[in-house]
């Protein structure tokens, strides 16, 4: 018996070692040689790291082609990039992947190639069209990169909560239904199944860089835009009469704490934390969240979170008298021009490879973000929790393919924070009017100045103009008959799992143990037949 022991042991002891060995490899890659390609990609979240190493894994033993794997903080890769691609000492990857809205910076400079090349064997028409449009240049010829997975913001709702409350989709249709339901339910005091406060929404006004993703649906579905073509040209459309009001829709839901209690103090993880414990009714975000929750804590998911347990939905975001859009952004992959032209050929390999639909249907699923084949999208469908967000991307927008557009993004970036900084010092609304006009009349300028454009002269004229349009009344419509009464709370499916998951696990354990010892008795039982 001991020395069957000793023998399961040591099998246990080499399947392990085995295991982590693999792992590690997949993880930290072979050392960069001659024939080594050098992929850089993102840290695209929960699961991200360990797909996309199997997935290059898969590559290496079809192909005999060794890839060193690099992964890049968000926060960081803009930099690390640009000086990647600025190099000439052979420092660049072979295939990169890119925001999208980068996509026209660093194709316009040159540092990536153009890969019509690759157009009859990537099939263009699989890609969904605004993001496929994101690897270009605006007029100008050339696709730069092709699409690997989208972005798409979407309004997430608490399911319980919500249910709890018998309000409707119709309900918050529009922004002034929005707005008001929003009133109503912090005005209500709705309680979780902790019976503590819940907030109906917020928005990120301290310290954050998603304010344009946040305010660009509340422009677009009045008919503005942030810059917008004139002629040959394109210009500042800040101060557009829809662009106002959009903007003043925003802000006025930024700086009502009855609206959003929280937002002066938020920024989007901050509002994201308070929406993962069942704290906050609404929230505006990316798809990844839909599979975070598939994930255990020990992996940094959110699996025994109360919105876990309460569920989440997707709703239409609001519309506006020209609409209902929302934010599409997502990620492409390209090619450096710097990099080593003798291995051009394999890194186009990689890349189609990665973008063939059974990698990217499992690179996509793992992290959450719907993947750009359109011919994907109709079976991720079939998922209830994906359904809408996808029918989101029938109104999605992306912002301009411009190479300015990142300094320009910048700039609205801080116009949001401004925002937020000024609405938390000055609580007069004339003030604020006039305070706001001046912030507007500011990045106005500084647009047109990375867009090549003259200073308004009619600058001075116009304020008293903005001021009056972002003094105007906005309409509110109350939802009736709202519920906030605490029901039953939600059934903790997830808890059910875990325990069903532990009871199989001791039965198989169980089942493991008694098949030894019969197996061992049966051993003893021939020998003494034997002798």
């Amino acid at each position: 018996m001991s020395k069957l022991l000793k023998d399961l042991l040591a099998f246990v002891f080499l399947t392990t070692s085995l295991c982590v060995t693999v792992h590690a490899e997949s993880v930290i890659g072979r050392p960069v040689g001659a024939d080594t390609l050098e992929f850089w990609v993102m840290d695209n979240g929960l699961g991200s790291q360990k797909s996309i190493h199997k997935i290059v894994k898969k590559f290496q033993r079809e192909t005999g082609t060794p890839v060193k794997v690099r992964v890049l903080n968000w926060g960081e890769a803009f930099v690390e990039i640009s000086r990647a691609l600025s190099d000439t000492s052979g420092s660049a990857p072979d295939l990169l992947q890119l925001g999208s809205t980068w996509v026209p910076h660093f194709a316009a400079t040159g540092k990536i190639r153009v890969l019509d090349s690759m157009l009859a064997q990537m099939d263009s028409s699989r890609f969904y069209p605004q993001t496929y449009v994101a690897g270009h240049i605006a007029d100008r010829p050339g696709i730069y990169a092709f699409p690997w997975f989208l972005d798409v913001r979407a309004l997430f709702v608490n399911e319980w909560l919500w249910h709890s409350l018998g309000i409707l989709e119709s309900d918050i249709e529009d922004f002034p239904k929005f707005m008001g339901a929003l009133r109503e339910i912090n005005r209500g005091g709705l309680k979780n199944t902790e019976m503590k406060p819940v907030a109906a929404f917020s928005l990120p006004g301290k310290d954050d860089w998603t304010g344009p993703q946040m305010m660009a649906p509340f422009v677009w579905n009045q008919g503005g835009d942030f810059i917008v073509k004139d002629g040959q040209r394109y210009r500042s459309g800040l101060l557009d009469t829809a662009t106002l009001k959009g903007v003043a829709t925003y802000a006025k839901i930024l700086g009502d704490t009855e609206l959003a209690p929280f937002a002066l103090q938020d920024n989007s993880e901050r509002s994201a934390a308070r929406f993962v414990h069942s704290e906050q009714l609404l929230h505006y975000s990316t798809s990844e969240l839909i599979r975070q929750l598939e994930y255990p804590a020990s992996a940094g998911g959110l699996r025994s979170t109360a919105i876990a347990d309460d569920g989440i939905m997707i709703v239409p975001f609001p519309a506006g008298p020209q609409g209902r859009s929302t934010f599409v952004g997502g990620s492409h992959l390209t090619l450096p021009s710097n990099a080593d032209s003798l291995k051009f050929e394999k890194a186009e390999s990689l890349l189609a490879y990665l973008l063939r639909v059974d990698n990217l249907d499992a690179f996509c699923r793992s992290v959450g973000f719907p993947p750009s084949d359109r011919g994907l999208m109709r079976i991720w469908m079939q998922d209830r929790r994906y359904s809408q967000l996808i029918n989101d991307l029938e109104h999605g927008r992306s912002f301009p393919n411009i190479p300015e557009w990142g300094a320009i993004e910048n700039l609205l970036i801080g116009l949001s924070n401004n925002m937020g900084n000024m609405f938390s010092g000055e609580a007069d609304p004339v003030a604020r009017a006039r305070e706001m006009a001046g912030l507007l009349l500011e990045t106005d300028r500084q647009i047109d100045s990375v867009l090549g454009n003259a200073p308004r002269v009619d600058a001075g004229a116009l304020r008293p103009w903005i001021e009056g349009v972002l003094s105007g009344k906005i309409e509110e419509v109350t939802p009736e008959n709202l519920s906030f009464e605490p029901q039953e709370p939600p059934f903790p499916v997830w808890r059910v799992v875990l325990v069903v998951g532990c009871i199989l696990v001791v039965a198989i354990f169980a089942l493991l143990l008694w098949l030894l010892v019969k197996f061992i008795r049966n051993r003893r039982s021939g020998g003494r037949s034997g002798r």
